[in-house]
């Protein structure tokens, strides 16, 4: 037996939309999720990341994220997925943010901390906000809440931290909670699988969440009457145009024929 597509369950799909009852509900559920397993997922990537998240580690096809020179649109972000499949395509409403290194915490660090790198994500975030492409932007890093509290950086400006001193927990609490009251929450997934996982995760979720925007199901029948009988009146239009031509054409050959004789 051939494996099913994501075609098929997209049809089953639209078939038992709405669910009217618990055990219909329990089918829809399974449907979908078979579907969302089936769609290929593209992830563009920005070009700056270092120690980016490869094709492997995801298990997608990563792309370079699309300029601004080709496609008009302000690059934001480190991580944008791409949906498609079944007669469908878009933009899954999260947006990456990832935070690493090599002990998981200086991405996020240098971020929040030195009051520069603050101030430039502050505008991605405000970036984030006027790009209709996503709805919800998301901090994903590789350190736990209690090792970014304790983290001391490597460097104070361009002189050797050797006295260990960094900024207070306190502010540190501080600026993660100016991230939530922005809108964007930080998900400390504590290692770098983790924080793969984790996004992969939240792919998913929001396609499930979401399939009646994915499969466009709560899109009305076409039942415009008005624009459909107009339609109608200019095929009629239309039609009456072929048959003169027609005519004229077969009248245009009988002169012909005449004049040959």
């Amino acid at each position: 037996m051939a494996r099913k597509t994501a075609f098929d369950y997209a049809i089953k799909i639209r078939e038992m939309w709405p669910a009217t009852n618990p055990a219909d509900e329990e089918i829809l559920s399974r449907l979908i999720s078979e579907f969302v397993k089936r769609l290929d997922i593209t992830i563009f990537q920005a070009q700056n990341e270092q120690l980016p998240w490869t094709s492997d580690d995801l298990g997608y096809n990563v792309r370079p994220m699309l300029l601004k020179q080709k496609t008009g649109i302000q690059q934001v972000g480190d991580y944008q997925a791409y949906y498609s499949g079944a007669g469908v395509a878009g933009w899954v409403g999260i947006l990456g943010e990832r935070k690493g290194g090599k002990k998981g915490c200086e991405d996020l660090y240098s971020t929040l901390i030195n009051q520069e790198n603050c101030a430039r994500f502050y505008r991605e975030i405000e970036t984030f906000q006027e790009d209709k492409r996503f709805s919800q932007m998301v901090v994903i890093t590789e350190c736990s809440f209690e090792q970014f509290l304790l983290y001391t950086p490597l460097f104070t400006g361009n002189i050797r931290n050797t006295n260990h001193i960094g900024a207070s927990v306190e502010s540190r609490r501080g600026k993660i909670a100016s991230l939530y009251n922005r809108g964007v929450p930080v998900i400390f997934a504590g290692t770098r699988l983790n924080a793969i996982k984790t996004y992969k995760a939240l792919i998913r979720q929001w396609l499930i969440k979401n399939i009646h925007v994915v499969l466009k199901l709560n899109v009305a029948p076409y039942n415009d009457r008005v624009f459909l009988e107009n339609k109608i009146a200019q095929l009629e239009v239309e039609l009456l145009a072929a048959k003169d031509s027609l005519a004229g054409l077969e009248n245009t050959t009988k002169e012909l024929v005449g004049v040959l004789q």
